[in-house]
């Protein structure tokens, strides 16, 4: 729904079963059960994204249009279902998306529970350019690089995901991504700052620096698409 409910009367309760619901032409959920009631109407949902994830969420009615929560316990498994994210693998999930004035205009939190990364190629163009060569082999060749704590507050318009305050703290690296992808060209130019060793780096660096940065890291900015991204590395 994109307002707040009706003005008068009691809606009645709506039970919900579809095969499949679109969201996009690639966000897809099947098995959807929903059940839904109120002014403005609020309820629980569940299903499968992608045909293939479990998925479950809330739906709560605001004054600029509707609230969603979702929920899921392998975070990496719903992005790759998505077609959002291709190398995350596990780590519960708990996206919020709160409406804003205008059609299309959500502010958003995205956390994630140490999910791994595997065959990243921008990520590891990045750690190769500063030589971090055991994180590149657990990429490429074990369970993947654990990312612990991952926090992403942004906002969505129709044509623009811009992030301010994406977070990624883990015990052998934290990572700080801020910038902007275009939805439509899927172009972005992020920036921002990659701490090796991050466990004893960001001990230290806790006492001199935000909590996103370690005491020594390097600054990096990341452009181009997905198919076709370019990495610049400040050491300095």
């Amino acid at each position: 729904p994109t307002g707040s409910g009706g003005s008068g009367g009691q809606s009645l309760p709506l039970n919900i079963r579809l095969d499949r619901f679109e969201i996009t032409d690639s966000i897809f959920l099947t098995d959807l059960r929903a059940e839904l009631a109120g002014s403005p109407i609020s309820g629980e949902f569940r299903g499968l994204m992608g045909g293939a994830v479990p998925v479950n969420g809330t739906i709560l009615g605001e004054t600029d249009g509707t609230a969603l929560r979702l929920r899921s316990g392998d975070g990496g498994a719903v992005l790759r279902a998505a077609g959002i994210y291709p190398n995350a693998y596990g780590g519960a999930m708990d996206l919020i998306l709160r409406p804003r004035p205008g059609e299309g205009q959500y502010s958003g939190l995205l956390t994630i529970d140490n999910p791994r990364l595997r065959n990243a190629p921008a990520i590891a163009e990045l750690l190769s350019a500063i030589s971090v060569v055991g994180l590149l082999d657990q990429m490429f060749t074990g369970e993947g690089i654990a990312l612990g704590e991952v926090r992403v507050a942004f906002t969505l318009t129709p044509n623009v995901l811009a992030i301010q305050e994406g977070t990624a703290l883990g015990a052998s690296m934290g990572l700080s991504l801020d910038g902007v992808y275009n939805l439509q060209s899927h172009y972005y130019d992020f920036e921002g700052v990659v701490s090796p060793l991050y466990v004893v780096n960001g001990l230290v660096g806790g006492l001199f620096t935000p909590r996103r940065e370690g005491l020594f890291g390097f600054t990096y900015r990341l452009t181009g698409t997905p198919e076709d991204s370019n990495v610049s590395v400040n050491p300095l």
